[in-house]
């Protein structure tokens, strides 16, 4: 490896034992996206705790982690119970791809996964994300040296193609297979799409007809119905949640009653509701090295999102910004559920949360 990518030094962590993502899958098929700044540990921790089987980090850009980037190392980081984990790495040089793969393998990961479906300009302005889509002879490349630079599992995450009128799937069909990859992701939808119309699910099943691997499913996916339905129609082994889950965790455990054929559970009472809020904020704080100012403004993102289709979540978001520490954190979603009903009825089950219309850089 060029010297240049070789000066940061070493993360240490415990080389995971190798997994099977066939088995994991066939164990709970329900899987948290990767989506940057919302999928670092804390929400991980969350959406296990609710029912997901298996994690991705947010995606962490290669050449960040080569040179021993403060905020690549956090989120590189493998936490206990965070496991599996996949960790995807995203960027445009095969080998500085190679280098932040193996420096993501040092540090424990299950799974090393590649972006090629970030439609973002930050992303795709350098080449990397679905900006590959439209450079499959660079993707090959890209692949194959992350392949041979480590010994876990290799997945890649791709969307449709880079536009409606020109599709790719067939392609990296082949090109994963050839190139040693043990799973595909794909965001059933194009990079010119963005995150806009619906995703076509029948793009997830021609994927599937044509390789022997697992594949994942990824697109609307935001009731319980939806994953047991994605399975159902395209015939893939893995869903994929994204949006659908921010401020919504529950909904791991939605979908996997459906998958079960259970009935689906209740909705959480609000007792278990600020149970979770809290936990997800303290858990913040610890990741954050114990900052709570810090760990506050983050989290307001998610406040925004658990108190979506609750009465006092519009006034709420006009005062995010006095969201200072825990304790008017506190007084904010005091304020909510006092517009909810009365400080005794702690044990009524929460409303259902509005669909999620908002969007957020997947990888």
């Amino acid at each position: 490896m060029p010297s240049r990518y070789s000066d940061a030094p070493p993360i240490v962590g415990r080389r995971a034992p190798r997994v099977d993502l066939r088995s994991i899958l066939a164990a709970n098929p329900f899987v948290a996206a990767p989506m940057d700044g919302y999928s670092d540990y804390p929400f991980r921790a969350i959406c296990r705790q609710c029912g997901a089987g298996l994690t991705f980090t947010e995606m962490i850009p290669a050449i960040a982690l080569t040179f021993g980037a403060k905020d690549a190392r956090r989120r590189v980081r493998v936490h206990g119970g965070d496991e599996p984990l996949a960790i995807q790495i995203e960027g445009s040089k095969p080998d500085v791809m190679a280098r932040g793969a193996a420096m993501a393998q040092d540090a424990g990961a299950h799974i090393i996964d590649v972006n090629a479906g970030c439609p973002s300009r930050r992303v795709t302005n350098g080449g990397a994300g679905a900006a590959l889509l439209s450079d499959l002879e660079l993707m090959a490349r890209i692949l194959r040296a992350v392949r041979d630079a480590v010994s876990v599992p290799v997945t890649l995450k791709f969307r449709s193609g880079p536009s409606t009128g020109h599709l790719v799937i067939e392609e990296v069909a082949r090109m994963a297979q050839d190139c040693g990859i043990e799973g595909l992701t794909l965001h059933a939808r194009t990079r010119t799409q963005g995150y806009r119309g619906k995703a076509d699910w029948t793009h997830i099943a021609r994927l599937v007809e044509r390789v022997d691997l697992p594949v994942i499913g990824n697109g609307d996916v935001i009731q319980g119905e939806d994953g047991l339905r994605m399975i159902q129609r395209t015939g893939c082994t893995g869903v994929m949640v994204g949006r659908g889950a921010i401020g919504n965790p529950w909904l791991f455990g939605e979908l996997l009653a459906a998958w079960k054929g259970l009935p689906p559970p209740p909705r959480p009472t609000r007792a278990q509701w600020l149970a979770t809020v809290l936990d997800h904020y303290d858990r913040m704080t610890d990741y954050l090295g114990r900052d709570p100012e810090l760990a506050a403004r983050l989290f307001r993102k998610h406040l925004s999102r658990y108190t979506r289709g609750m009465r006092g979540a519009v006034s709420l978001r006009r005062q995010l910004a006095s969201v200072l520490n825990r304790p008017s954190l506190l007084a904010a979603i005091h304020a909510v559920l006092a517009d909810e009903g009365p400080a005794d009825a702690m044990d009524q089950p929460m409303p259902e949360p509005d669909e999620p219309g908002f969007l957020v850089p997947e990888g």
